[in-house]
């Protein structure tokens, strides 16, 4: 495939089970990652994070298991829970927080 990686074409994949994380360790895989597309799966262990940094992309998280504390300025913050998402715009600062095990699917895009 031209764009897409670690993933076949034409094989139905269960969300759940793209990407796993052992222990107190935040796993990752990416299926597409070049200058205007990200789109990565998280699987966070319980009170795992990814400290805030800056990012030039739009953001969107979708967490399809567990809950998620996205931290974003200075103290702004937002709580996602399973089957939900939040969007996020470019050129901000962010971090995120495991509130208990979870997975997360994460798009970025370059406006």
């Amino acid at each position: 495939m031209k764009y897409l990686k670690n993933i076949q074409p034409y094989e139905v994949n269960n969300l759940k089970e793209i990407v796993s994380s052992t222990g107190k360790k935040i796993a990752s895989k990416a299926i597409i990652d070049n200058e205007h597309t990200e789109i990565r799966f998280f699987s966070f262990a319980e009170w795992e994070d990814i400290d805030k940094e800056y990012y030039e992309k739009e953001t969107i998280f979708i967490v399809i298991v567990g809950s998620l504390k996205v931290l974003y300025n200075e103290k702004d913050e937002l709580i996602v829970n399973e089957g939900e998402m939040v969007c996020l715009e470019s050129d901000i600062n962010y971090g995120v927080k495991a509130l208990k095990a979870c997975k997360v699917c994460n798009i970025l895009v370059k406006p």
